[in-house]
């Protein structure tokens, strides 16, 4: 893509980024703003971006999320991968596993990791199911994990939500998981066996007392 040229898609998620703003803005005009976001045009909005040195949001959003350029609410991740929560989330808990890289060479760390994150969910939040979406926006591979909790998604519409939802939520989620009980099991036989191997060691006193005797003794000629 040229620069300075923006995709539709690329210009959608840069109003949507704007419209995460809108708190910092007095209460009374917010509802204006907002029209005025939404109703920018793609060339409105790289106008927009060139005017007020937004250069950085003409790259790829989720290469943006994935270098800290742009705010996000981490829960895990790995060496290739992060997995953030979904701002405009259609269930509670609803996430995002963002490769690192715009073309990852490695698509199974982003399962792996899309796996983990779906087990620290399904403990703290305890939803029925999963629904599990592989996507690809602005041409960066996307995971997308949907808590599922009894309801129709297909009647449901994403809603944002707010910084305090977001934060209370990424701090529930990034508590650390209890050890499970075979787990433990292993571990407890682990330290069983090296309680039993100390024992068996005989005191410091005698180790020392077995050293002296088994020192030659020497006959002292006259």
């Amino acid at each position: 893509m040229e620069e300075g040229t923006l995709s539709s898609e690329q210009a959608d998620q840069i109003k949507q980024h704007l419209l995460t703003q809108l708190n910092s803005f007095p209460e009374d005009k917010q509802e204006q703003i907002k029209q005025q976001i939404l109703s920018m045009t793609v060339e409105d909005v790289e106008e927009f971006v060139k005017e007020n040195q937004l250069d950085h949001l003409q790259q790829c959003v989720f290469c943006s999320i994935a270098e800290g350029k742009l705010p996000s609410y981490k829960i895990d991740e790995n060496a290739e991968n992060i997995a953030v929560l979904e701002i405009n989330p259609l269930t509670k808990g609803h996430t995002l596993i963002i490769p690192k890289e715009h073309a990852p060479k490695n698509a199974t760390s982003a399962k792996e990791l899309a796996k983990k994150v779906s087990e620290r969910i399904k403990f703290f939040l305890k939803p029925k199911t999963f629904k599990i979406n592989s996507l690809k926006i602005m041409d960066h591979p996307v995971i997308e994990i949907i808590p599922v909790y009894g309801e129709d998604l297909s009647k449901l519409q994403k809603v944002k939500a707010s910084e305090e939802e977001l934060s209370n939520l990424q701090s529930e989620l990034i508590k650390p998981l209890p050890i499970p009980e075979e787990k433990k099991e292993h571990l407890t036989s682990k330290e069983q066996k090296k309680e039993v191997e100390v024992e068996k060691l005989p005191p410091s006193n005698e180790i020392v007392e077995k050293k002296i005797d088994s020192i030659p003794k020497f006959t002292r000629i006259p």
